[in-house]
Parts: C-alpha cells; structure tokens; sequence
C-alpha cells in the first residue's frame, strides 16, 4: 500500500491526502494477513517448525522450563514460552494468578477483507476509489469511522460503532452487511456499496474489549512472558497494536540474545520494565483518538485539515527497538536485582508517567471531559 491515508467525511467529501509518518520517521501501511505470509514465509525458510490446529489451555513452569498444555492433553515444553494468544489469553492464570474481567469499550466493529477484484465490480464502488490504487481511506462520520485499506490483491473494510447487541469477544462470531449497513444510513452511496461488495459469510463482529494496564505479563519464575494483545489490548484507533506487538517481539528477543540461556528469567524481567509504560501510554493514545474521531470539531478541521491526520507523535515511530534494549539492559536488570533506580525515555517526551484504568477514561468521555495530559503526544 502507499504511504499516505486519505481522510474523508462520511458524504464522501475529502479532507484530504496526508502522508504517514514524516520525512525522518515515515510509516508504511501493510495488510495483515500479506504480513502473515511473509512472517510465516520467512520462518519456513529458516527451518522454524510450525505447527497449526493446537489449542493451548493451559501454561505452566519450573525453574528450568516453561510449558503448554494442549486440548488434546499432550504437552510441550521449553527454555521460553511466549504466550501470544490475543485478548482471551490463557497464560493468565499462571501469570497473575486470575484473568482480568475485560471491559467493553462501548463500540464493536465489524470487518472483513476479500479480493479487491470483487469490490471493484461495483461501479459505484470503482468510480468512489477514484484514483486510490493503494492505500488507506479514513472515513469519519456521526459516532462512527469507517476505515478502508486498499491493495490491488485485497480489500479491507472495518466500521467502528457503537456497540452492537450480537457483539462478543470471541474472534469468529460473525456479523453482516444489514447490521453494518444499519449504522451507515446517512453515509454516502459508495460507502454502503463497498459494504455490499463483502462476502456475508466472511464479516465477522467483535466487540472490542480493554483491560486496565497490567504491569506484569511474566510469569512467577520467569518462564513464560504474555506480548501483543495478551499483554495489552489495543483499541483500533491507536493504530499500533500489531506494532507494538512487533515491538515487543523484537524486545524480547534482544534481552534473550543479551541473557543467553542461563538467564532467560531476569531477560523477560528486563523485557517487561522496559515494554509497560511506553505500551501504556501507546494504548492510551487509542482513546484519545477515539475521542477526536467520533466527536471532531468540524471547525477546528476547516483550519487545519491535517490535524485529524496524526495519529501520534514521534515518539511512536522514530524508536529503535533492539538499540533501546542494547542500552539500556544492563541499567533494567540491575533495577531489578539491586533496586538500582531506572526511568524508562521510550515513551511520551515531558509525560510523567502515571497508570490509568478503563472506568476513569469512559466515565471522562460520558461526561464530555477531554482526556489532557503534559507530554507531547502528538
């Protein structure tokens, strides 16, 4: 896809062509499921065994291991177990010794991706992209934002709403165009066809769930580390899930590679001081962006049309994973062992870092109180 995103308002009138990232930090949109394939490409080619149709239930450890349980009973062991399971994760029990009750965002979304050859057989739909070969279209409407990615080999559409009475938490519950199209009624035609153009049996409808921050994702003996979802739940419109969950791949395989074997429990230590607060105050960020999407100031927008463009500061884009930890490992771990202070400078620029909690930013949003903190976040 190409690096820029158009914004647009629900009639269809555009705002305009934004590019993503900035000339010393540029962003790349990607499709996730063309990342799949090359992540699971990439690994058969080094000889990495994956096996697919297992159903974790259980985690649990040793001083020496980690390990998983499997439905079927059969177990594995390991030097590390990564637990990267998504929202419903089963290492909580190990790791906290209780899963967190996850708490509805007050929104759902419906999505779906298929070929891009069968959305452009509606000449509405072809004749709406106009010139958008590739890329992403950001769509902003009445309590709603329709988000559109484009690729010459597929299309992905998501609708985030106001949460639907069919929505759950489970990843294959399925939605359908009515419902979607039910939330689109004053939206423009070429919006509503694109919906049309979906396979029924592929749209699917999560409602999307957050947990307060948790601070730890390791386990007791450290054996076992949670990272993306597992670890954090994003909403969509912090446009960083699956980069932060990249992000915490590769952290942790540097504090693993700076450990060695024989101290793989203070390396998913490390990994976790140095991932919390930068994860936090990213996930932090899905929020307030809510906040300017589905309540935009119209007016604000007609002075400075790019300011519904930037989704986050620099600090986002312009950290260097593996130098962060290359530098600051040995400073964590003695943090860790000794109580040797340390403050993490991977996260928002003049932000003193404070926790919060679900209830404090919805109850903030349902009283119209706009979330403001010191710190340049965007």
């Amino acid at each position: 896809m190409e690096p820029h995103i158009r914004m647009m308002k629900s009639d269809q009138t555009l705002i305009g062509d934004f590019p993503l990232g900035n000339s010393k930090h540029p962003a790349l949109p990607m499709s996730r499921p063309a990342l799949h394939e090359l992540l699971y490409d990439y690994a058969r080619e080094l000889g990495i065994p994956v096996a697919l149709g297992k159903s974790v239930v259980e985690y649990f450890e040793d001083s020496e291991r980690g390990g998983v349980t499997y439905a079927d009973g059969s177990t594995e062991v390991a030097d590390v177990v990564v637990a990267a399971d998504g929202v419903g994760s089963r290492a909580w029990a190990l790791v906290t010794g209780e899963k967190q009750a996850a708490t509805p965002s007050g929104f759902s979304v419906h999505l779906v991706t298929y070929p891009t050859e069968r959305a452009l057989a509606n000449p509405v739909v072809r004749e709406g992209f106009g010139d958008l070969e590739s890329g992403v279209m950001f769509n902003l409407g009445p309590g709603a934002h329709f988000v559109i990615g484009k690729s010459p080999k597929e299309t992905t559409w998501c609708l985030i709403t106001r949460d639907q009475p069919d929505a759950t938490e489970d990843w294959g519950n399925k939605g359908s165009a009515a419902a979607a199209l039910a939330e689109m009624e004053s939206w423009a035609p070429f919006y509503k066809e694109l919906v049309k153009t979906a396979p029924e049996d592929d749209i699917l409808l999560w409602r999307l769930m957050w947990r307060d921050p948790q601070p730890k994702c390791v386990s007791p003996l450290g054996r076992v580390v949670q990272i993306g979802d597992a670890a954090h739940p994003f909403l969509p419109t912090s446009a960083a899930g699956a980069s932060m969950a990249l992000e915490d791949g590769c952290t942790l395989a540097s504090c693993l590679q700076l450990s060695g074997k024989s101290n793989v429990p203070l390396a998913l230590r490390v990994h976790n001081l140095l991932r919390f607060e930068r994860v936090c105050c990213a996930q932090k960020i899905g929020f307030r962006n809510r906040e300017m999407f589905h309540k935009t100031d119209w007016d604000g927008v007609e002075n400075d049309p790019g300011s519904v463009s930037v989704f986050a500061g620099d600090w986002m884009g312009r950290h260097h994973v593996e130098q962060y930890v290359y530098d600051n490992y040995g400073n964590a771990a003695r943090s860790i062992l000794v109580g040797a202070p340390f403050e993490n400078t991977n996260s928002v620029p003049g932000f003193k870092f404070r926790p919060w909690t679900v209830k404090e930013l919805l109850e903030a949003s349902d009283k119209g109180q706009p979330v403001i903190d010191e710190g340049e976040w965007y």
